[in-house]
C-alpha cells in the first residue's frame, strides 16, 4: 500500500504508462460491450420481422382453416373427389421480408446492407403448418392452426477487423390461432 502511495505521489511521470494502459483497456471493454449490444439489436429486429411474417401467414390461413364453422370442429381442408386435402399454405414469406427489411438476394441467401457494409445474412427459412383437425374425436385434445418456423441469421462482427467469424443464430418462431371466447 505504501508503494502505491509513493508511485502516485511521485511526479516523475512513471505512472503515465499505467494510466494509458487502463484507459486503453477501458476503451476495448467498451467496444466489446457496444458490439454485443449491436449484435443483439440486429438479431432482435430480424426475429421481430420474421415473427410478424409468420403471424401474417397464420392470419391468412385462418380464413381457410375456419370458414364459418365452429372453431373446434374444422380445419383447413377441401373436398377433392372423395377425399379431403389440406387447404393451407405457407405463403411467400421471403417476398414479404424482402419488402419490409430491404433485403437483397445473392448466392441463395438474403443480405441486408448498411451502405457498402454487410449488416446481416438471412437464410434457411423453414416453415411448417400444423393444420387443425377436421373433426376431433377428443374435444380436450383439439389442436389449433399452428405455424412454426426456423431461420438462420449471420451477423458479421465490426470489432476484430474481420478476424472473428460472424455470429450465427438459428431462431425458432411460432404463431398459432387462439380462439376468443
Amino acid at each position: 500500500m505504501n508503494r502505491l502511495k509513493t508511485v502516485l505521489k511521485d511526479r516523475s511521470g512513471q505512472g503515465t504508462p499505467m494510466i494509458l494502459a487502463v484507459v486503453v483497456c477501458c476503451l476495448i471493454l467498451a467496444c466489446v460491450v457496444f458490439e454485443y449490444m449491436r449484435l443483439m439489436i440486429v438479431a432482435q429486429g430480424v426475429r421481430d420481422s420474421v415473427q410478424s411474417a409468420i403471424v401474417a401467414v397464420a392470419t391468412e390461413n385462418w380464413d381457410e382453416a375456419y370458414p364459418g364453422l365452429r372453431e373446434g370442429y374444422s380445419g383447413g381442408y377441401q373436398l377433392s373427389g372423395s377425399s379431403w386435402t389440406k387447404n393451407v399454405t405457407t405463403g411467400n414469406v421471403y417476398d414479404r421480408l424482402q419488402q419490409v427489411l430491404g433485403l437483397v438476394y445473392e448466392d441463395g441467401r438474403y443480405l441486408k446492407y448498411a451502405g457498402p457494409d454487410l449488416e446481416y445474412r438471412f437464410y434457411d427459412l423453414h416453415m411448417e403448418l400444423e393444420n387443425a383437425p377436421l373433426a376431433p374425436s377428443v374435444p380436450e385434445g383439439i389442436t389449433q392452426l399452428n405455424v412454426t418456423g426456423t431461420v438462420t441469421v449471420e451477423v458479421p462482427f465490426s470489432f476484430g477487423f474481420g478476424h472473428l467469424p460472424p455470429m450465427q443464430i438459428t431462431m425458432k418462431l411460432n404463431a398459432k390461432y387462439v380462439p376468443r371466447f
